[in-house]
């Protein structure tokens, strides 16, 4: 064989795919999760927790105690303000038949890292002082996270040290229920490494960021809702969600061009019943994330964690595909060695106050001072209750309703 005919054979081994057993592939899932008011604009107040996770998870606002404290691993440990959108329960899966260590980097532009798990001792940006007062996330321009872990073919058993979930129905169990390789890190060797060695199904991390994705939402008058697309990349698809206490209606919309808007009429859709509601939606949904590239068990996992959130809280919202590339552009990932393919798909929520909600809301704030029962059912807004009051400061021009506004957000504060 001559020498060039050596090269090129060697090239097309190099350009080969790999055979079954050696493909190595990760998937991605989470949500982006966003309030909007009149005209679509962003609106803050997102620092809020919905739902607790699990104590072993690590967290920048309240770090548990664990052996890096002993050696100057704090946290954050202080509030944050300004925040517009969160980044809400990323997982990365990793499908590999054959045992691999690999390094796997995550950054958040625009945006603060705020939870993690298993453990990593390498993020930035440096940890803050207790005493430092709130953060602003405009101070933020990126953060990051780098995991070094082993990845445990499913075959070969499930590793020690995965942690125990007190309660059956607790979401981070979902997520667990996936055919992937388990993940283990890797013992500190150099210097100031330190920290315990802990393993897991998936790598998980969660964010508060202060940005604005170029979807906007808006409310008409009777009833329904425009939905814009402001960015260079077609939406795949979304859906709206109108949600009371025992009901619920849904209007799919199958895409959004670049630069165009799509109607979304609930108002013209029947009412359902909200018991059907996870079933309802969640077809919809799956068909979306295996249409990304998700994995049936991937997509159902993804669907069963965030169902009590999107399906069992009242509310209007919408719920679209993020284009790829802005997955990309906001969370920069890195995996070493590189995989033979990876997909990432990201779900956008955006709340959104229909024309009905909102005089609701307005006539709440104008009494909820001295009326205990408006003040609990103002209750039911959630987590999403500040945001929605800003929204309403930012255009009522009615006295009474802003005053209570007011009122309202300083007791947040208090």
């Amino acid at each position: 064989m001559g020498f060039r005919a050596f090269v090129i054979l060697a090239a097309l081994a190099l350009a080969a795919p790999a055979s079954e057993e050696e493909r190595f592939i990760v998937h991605e899932w989470g949500t982006f999760t966003s309030v909007q008011g009149p005209g679509g604009i962003g609106l803050e107040g997102l620092q809020v927790e919905e739902e607790a996770l699990p104590h072993f998870v690590y967290s920048r606002s309240k770090v548990r105690e664990c052996p890096l404290r002993e050696h100057g691993y704090k946290g954050l440990e202080v509030p944050a303000v300004g925040v517009t959108q969160k980044m809400e329960t990323p997982v990365i899966y990793f499908h590999t038949k054959t045992p691999r260590r690999v390094t796997v980097r995550v950054d958040f532009v625009q945006g603060l890292l705020t939870q993690w798990y298993p453990v990593s001792d390498l993020l930035g940006p440096p940890e803050r002082a207790a005493d430092a007062g709130p953060l602003d996330l405009a101070t933020v321009d990126l953060s990051f996270l780098q995991w070094d872990v082993d990845l445990i073919p499913r075959a070969s058993g499930a590793p020690g040290g995965i942690p125990r979930v007190a309660r059956a129905d607790d979401p981070w169990l979902f997520a667990r229920d996936v055919d992937a390789a388990y993940v283990r890190t890797a013992p500190r060797t150099g210097e100031g490494r330190l920290g315990p060695v802990e393993a897991e199904h998936y790598l998980f991390y969660r964010g508060l960021g202060r940005f604005e994705l170029p979807i906007r939402v808006e409310a008409t008058e009777e009833g329904g809702a425009v939905v814009r697309n402001g960015g260079a990349h077609s939406v795949p698809g979304a859906v709206v969600v109108e949600m009371e206490a025992t009901r619920f209606r849904v209007w799919p919309i199958p895409g959004i061009r670049a630069g165009e808007s799509a109607e979304a009429l609930p108002d013209r859709a029947a009412w359902r019943d909200r018991a059907t509601a996870a079933d309802d939606i969640g077809e919809i949904l799956l068909k979306f994330l295996a249409g990304e590239g998700l994995y049936d068990d991937e997509a159902r996992a993804m669907v069963r964690t965030w169902s009590r959130s999107w399906f069992l809280t009242e509310g209007t919202r919408l719920l679209y595909v993020v284009p790829r590339p802005y997955v990309d552009e906001m969370l920069p990932l890195s995996i070493d060695p590189k995989p033979d393919a990876t997909v990432r798909v990201l779900l956008g929520r955006i709340e959104f106050l229909s024309a009905e909600r909102r005089v609701f809301l307005e006539k709440l704030l104008r009494i909820h001072q001295g009326d205990p029962k408006a003040r609990r059912t103002l209750d039911r807004f959630g987590r999403f209750l500040e945001a929605h009051v800003r929204g309403v400061l930012a255009t009522s021009r009615d006295e009474r309703v802003l005053a209570g506004a007011r009122a309202l957000l300083s007791e947040g504060r208090g």
